[in-house]
This record gives structure tokens, C-alpha cells and sequence, in this order.
């Protein structure tokens, strides 16, 4: 264990402490680039203070201009001048135990920052000394600990001057987690693999298609982080844990805490799939942009995370987007200089490297231009109600492209895992029935019956079968799901023609 104790002077190592400052106003827009404030830091020596370690911070939020008018373009930063104790701590899980004193005359709401994540945030009553509890994942070997003000001013202005003091803290390195016994995938991406709700039909990423390509009777989905898009699919002998979020490039997934998420619950033997770059090469959105240039320094610590918990990092590079060379009657490939970065590395940590990019140009151009529109969100208002607008997107997909291009991923998945779990199935083939905890209802899915109109599900009573719902469609969702744990539930399908006669019947069952 480490220990840091400011007011007894006692330290397992001598922790570095240095100031941050923010003198000069950003540049902002220089050649497309958005070029926030630069920091100054300034090592100090620790004050032998019987009071514990005074920390004086002034921060503030600050928009820069948008490029072109654009809303979507405006940038925002939260600078914090302020105190920061560093030091070196290798690259793992740890408890992290504070104890902070609140100096001020007035309540104060805190956030504590590790690396620039925000791990907690915890209200401080006047003159209060408080002891905290945190449960941390490093994605870096150092420790660098500050506090900043959860409602802090919106210019440098009208910024004000708080202060506390760190008394002590300690961190002790959490053991491995047990190895699950399955086969264990995880997902770090971004829109493109992301978990879409029933409302955002028919948009789909692959990340939500993948189970589909596991073997298993029935799959249960589940929440599985502070984030509602973060899905976990558990079939009896493997899971798929999609923790991709839209509009994240490798930076933001990191400082959002959404990597450290997965870091926590990160077993020996699990598998993390790690795929970014169309959203670090978005210039024009500040707050996720991340340079060719810059991009390895964010992917290794994806790939030293997963390592340091051995766990088995797979790279996987930014899927093609919709963009056809009319010329030359081919499509091609995206996104190449963050493609060469994901190789690159893939040979420097001899780890595994999926070719989405490359792949998924070669399948479309295999479809050709007018089939390929199959796999993007290129759809029709008035085929979907939910939709309030045609739709024209070149990079998004809907269920069909995110289905084969986790068969894709599958396929190469079960080279390199070497598991007997995967199983290449078709679009529209997969009948199991999914215990959806999130909606708290069963999705059943079931052939198409020639000549129904619609179908009628019932569902067994301990006397009787009794009536559930009716759908024209060959699936539905039905609920509730059963209480009691380990609990079957047997539903009836029955398929009804034109005349309104029963001909055809189908009972499925499932054990929540």
C-alpha cells in the first residue's frame, strides 16, 4: 500500500506537487484546429503544514467561438488553476482511500480528479472533514490527483478563489478478478459498434449484432455501466459487454471514464475489442479531436490497460464508410492514416489487428454501389415511423450492415480466440428468445408462417394458456419477465390467416 499523510509529513515515496496555470487566452480556430489554452506547471515544495496540504483553486468553464456559425463546432473546456499531487503507480485497479478537510466558511461541491477523470463527486458542509472511498483503474503508470469545483464560473473572470486541504490518502493495489469461466468479450468504440434503443430503429451498430454470432438457447441483456447505451449480452457459456458510446473518439472515451469502467470488471483471459479514429478525425469537433499524430498515445493505453490485467487487447481498425469512387466504379477505403496507426501497433505489442477498413471496402465492393446502400442508414421516412426525416448517412448502419459486419468480426474472432463458441449465422436467422432486463421484457422472434395475417402470443398460466398480445409482425417484445429467478415461461405463438382461422402453432420457451 501507498501512503501519503500531509499532516504527519510521512510518505511511502516523495510525491511531486505542482501548480497549474492558464495565463494566456486560447488561440482558437488556427487552419481548422481549435487551440485551447495552454498550461503552465510549476513544481512547489511540500510545506511541512501540521494542517495537511492547502490547495487554493480557481476554475472556470469556457466556450470558444464556433467555426462558421456552427453550433455543433463550439468548443468547451473546464480550466482548473490549482494544486496537483502526483506520482508514479503502475498501470491497475486500486482502492483509494482520502481524507480532505473543506476550508471554507460555506458549503462547497467537489470533484475529485484522477488523471483528469472525474471519479466522484461529494458535497463538503462548512469546516467539514471528510474520508472517501474510491475504487479507481488506471490506464496510465502515474497517479495525478486534483480537485475542482463541480459548479465552477463560466469565464476566468468572474472566476473565484476556493480552498480545502488533502490531509492524506493512500492507494492499494485491488487484485485480478476471477477469470469468469466464458468467454468474455468487451467492446470500447464508438457509434458505429454502439448499443441503439427500439426508438432509434433502424439504426444499428455492430457491437449489438455480434451475440448473434454465439452459440446459446437464450441470451439475457442487461445494463452494464453508468451510461444506458452500455449493453451486456449473456449467453451460458460467453458474453458480449458493448460499452461503445457515439460520438467518442479514444481521447473522450478515456476522460469521460468510460475505459476505466471497463477496467474494473476487466478479468484475466477476457477479450477487449478496441476500435476508434472516425471520431478522432473529426477536426471540426474540438473536444474529441485527436491528430494521426496522437492517436497511438491513446490506443496503448487501451493496449497496456488490457495487458496489465491479462487481458488479450484486439485492434481493430475504423470501419469503411459509404464513399465511392465513381471514376475508378470501386469504393474506398477511409480513414488510412489512423488505419496505419492501428497496424503499426498491432506489430509493436505482437497483438492481433482486425481490418475492418479494408474488409468491409472489399465486401462492398463485392455488392457493388447499389446493393451496398443495404448496409448504411440509407432509409425512407415512411418505412420507419420513428424517423422524422429521410435518411442519407455514410457512415451509420442499419441492422442488416452492423449484422455482416459482425460476422466479419466473429469470423476472425473465432481464429484468434480459438473457441468453439462462435457460429456463423445468417441475417434473420437467430430465433432465440432475449430475456431484455433493461425493458423488462422477453423479445421473441419466430419463422414467418406462409399465408398469416397475424399472431396471437399466449402465455401459460399453472391452469391455462391466457392472452398476451397480437402482432402482424414475426416478433414482438412480452412481459412481464418472471420474478422468481430460474423460472420458466412458455409462450404460444399461434399464426391466424385472412379468415381469421388458427393455422399454424408454435410454442417457445425460456428460463429467466
Amino acid at each position: 500500500m501507498l501512503t501519503f499523510d500531509f499532516q504527519k509529513n510521512k510518505y511511502s515515496s516523495l510525491p511531486k506537487v505542482y501548480l497549474t496555470e492558464y495565463p494566456q487566452e486560447a488561440q482558437g480556430w488556427v487552419n481548422g484546429v481549435y487551440q485551447k489554452r495552454v498550461v503552465e506547471k510549476n513544481e512547489i515544495t511540500i510545506p511541512k503544514d501540521q494542517l495537511g496540504l492547502k490547495i487554493v483553486t480557481k476554475d472556470w468553464q469556457e466556450k470558444g467561438a464556433a467555426l462558421n456559425g456552427d453550433a455543433k463546432t463550439q468548443p468547451a473546456y473546464h480550466y482548473c488553476e490549482t494544486t496537483h499531487v502526483s506520482i508514479g503507480a503502475a498501470n491497475a485497479n486500486y482502492l483509494l482511500n482520502l481524507t480532505i478537510n473543506n476550508d471554507d466558511n460555506c458549503e462547497r461541491t467537489v470533484d475529485i480528479l484522477v488523471n483528469h477523470i472525474c471519479e466522484d463527486t461529494v458535497v463538503l458542509q462548512a469546516q467539514q472533514v471528510k474520508k472517501i472511498n474510491l475504487k479507481i483503474a488506471l490506464s496510465q503508470d502515474t497517479f495525478d490527483l486534483n480537485f475542482a469545483n463541480h459548479n465552477c464560473s463560466n469565464s476566468q473572470v468572474n472566476a473565484l478563489s476556493w480552498s480545502l486541504r488533502l490531509l492524506n490518502f493512500s492507494l492499494e493495489k485491488i487484485p485480478f478478478l476471477p477469470a469468469s469461466g466464458k468467454l468474455g468479450i468487451y467492446l470500447a468504440s464508438d457509434s458505429t459498434a454502439q448499443t441503439y434503443s427500439p426508438r432509434e430503429e433502424p439504426q444499428s451498430g455492430w457491437g449489438e449484432e455480434l451475440y448473434h454470432q454465439l452459440k446459446g438457447a437464450n441470451v439475457t441483456i442487461t445494463n452494464s455501466s453508468f451510461y444506458p447505451q452500455a449493453t451486456r449480452y449473456t449467453m451460458p457459456h460467453s458474453f458480449v459487454d458493448n460499452r461503445s458510446m457515439g460520438a467518442r473518439s479514444s481521447k473522450s472515451f478515456i476522460l469521460e471514464g468510460r475505459l476505466a469502467s471497463i477496467l474494473k470488471v476487466l478479468a484475466p483471459g477476457d477479450y477487449l475489442l478496441i476500435q476508434f479514429g472516425d471520431n478522432d478525425a473529426t477536426a471540426i469537433r474540438p473536444n474529441r479531436y485527436v491528430p494521426v499524430a496522437k492517436f497511438s498515445y491513446y490506443i496503448e493505453q487501451y493496449i497496456k490497460s488490457a495487458l496489465a490485467r491479462k487481458a488479450h487487447p484486439i485492434l481493430i481498425s475504423p470501419p469503411a464508410q459509404f464513399k465511392f469512387d465513381s471514376q475508378k466504379q470501386q469504393f474506398i477505403t477511409t480513414f488510412d492514416g489512423y488505419r496505419d496507426v492501428v497496424r503499426d501497433l498491432g506489430a509493436k505489442y505482437q497483438i492481433p489487428v482486425i481490418d475492418l477498413g479494408n474488409k468491409m471496402t472489399d465486401l462492398l465492393n463485392n455488392y457493388g454501389y447499389q446493393a451496398a446502400h443495404s448496409f448504411y442508414l440509407q432509409v425512407n421516412q415512411d418505412d420507419y415511423p420513428n424517423l422524422t426525416e429521410d435518411k442519407h448517412d455514410i457512415t451509420h448502419f442499419q441492422h442488416y450492415g452492423a449484422f455482416r459486419i459482425a460476422q466479419i468480426i466473429a469470423s476472425e474472432l473465432s481464429l484468434i480466440t480459438k473457441s468453439n463458441d462462435f457460429v456463423q449465422r445468417r441475417f434473420g436467422q437467430d430465433y432465440r428468445p432475449v430475456i431484455d432486463q433493461k425493458l423488462q421484457k422477453i423479445y421473441l422472434k419466430w419463422p414467418i408462417v406462409k399465408n398469416a395475417d397475424f399472431y396471437v402470443i399466449e402465455t401459460r398460466t399453472d391452469q391455462d394458456w391466457v392472452y398476451n398480445s397480437v402482432t402482424t409482425k414475426n416478433e414482438s417484445y412480452v412481459g412481464p419477465i418472471a420474478t422468481d429467478k430460474k423460472q420458466r415461461q412458455d409462450f404460444k405463438i399461434i399464426a391466424f390467416d385472412d379468415l381469421g382461422s388458427s393455422i399454424e402453432e408454435k410454442v417457445i420457451s425460456i428460463v429467466c
